[in-house]
């Protein structure tokens, strides 16, 4: 899928739904970014994910139609029905956050039973939850600005697994892969051989979920 396709999407369901010729300038402000960012997304082919999926969220567009070229026809069928996940669009894996309440503001992600599959499948959405992810620590697994989804329900570092969960530390909310060391003690492992590994104690992290999955610029 590239930038043109992408906003061709965009722009068709714009111009069904305001009856009107629709420009990139009238996209642009639709999807809340400057015309400048625009243009140097559509020069470069660099899909701007985070506003498209917040207009989805807006709009009530089926993600997988804008982004994997699924018809809606083939996302509408009798037996398939769609389903919604929490997006904190406000939350980033930064100092700052804890963990997310039902007070929290968010809007909501409309994924097919296609996805859902890939996400433990549709018994196992009800704990999943979307999030935002910056800096370049876990590069090139999960890029800055991607989004991911966690589990909150899968909690429990098995050691030597080495898999990806977000937690909360006195340094801040990260993505990392977690190991318990021989002595008890919690290892956070980055992707990106320029970060070290950091080892603290398991009372200072609380595990936020497990990562499933990640969305990023495609």
């Amino acid at each position: 899928m590239d930038f043109n396709s992408v906003i061709e999407k965009i722009r068709m369901h714009m111009q069904q739904s305001q009856k009107k010729k629709i420009y990139d300038s009238d996209i642009a402000d639709a999807l809340g970014i400057s015309k400048e960012h625009f243009s140097r997304s559509k020069k470069s082919d660099n899909i701007p994910l985070k506003p498209i999926i917040e207009f989805c969220a807006k709009e009530n567009i089926v993600i997988n139609y804008i982004l994997f070229d699924q018809s809606p026809e083939s996302l509408m069928t009798p037996t398939q029905k769609l389903i919604t996940i929490k997006y904190f669009k406000a939350i980033n894996t930064s100092a700052g956050w804890g963990a997310i309440n039902e007070n929290e503001e968010f809007e909501t992600i409309t994924i097919d039973e296609t996805l859902a599959s890939k996400l433990g499948g549709r018994g196992k959405l009800k704990n999943i939850e979307a999030i935002n992810v910056t800096g370049d620590s876990m590069e090139p697994i999960i890029k800055n600005g991607s989004i991911i989804f966690i589990d909150r329900a899968q909690i429990t570092v098995v050691k030597d697994k080495k898999e990806i969960f977000v937690l909360q530390t006195p340094g801040g909310t990260l993505v990392k892969k977690l190991d318990i060391t021989a002595n008890g003690k919690l290892k956070l492992i980055s992707q990106n051989e320029d970060y070290n590994t950091e080892i603290i104690d398991l009372d200072e992290a609380v595990i936020i979920g497990k990562v499933l999955g990640v969305t990023q610029h495609l």
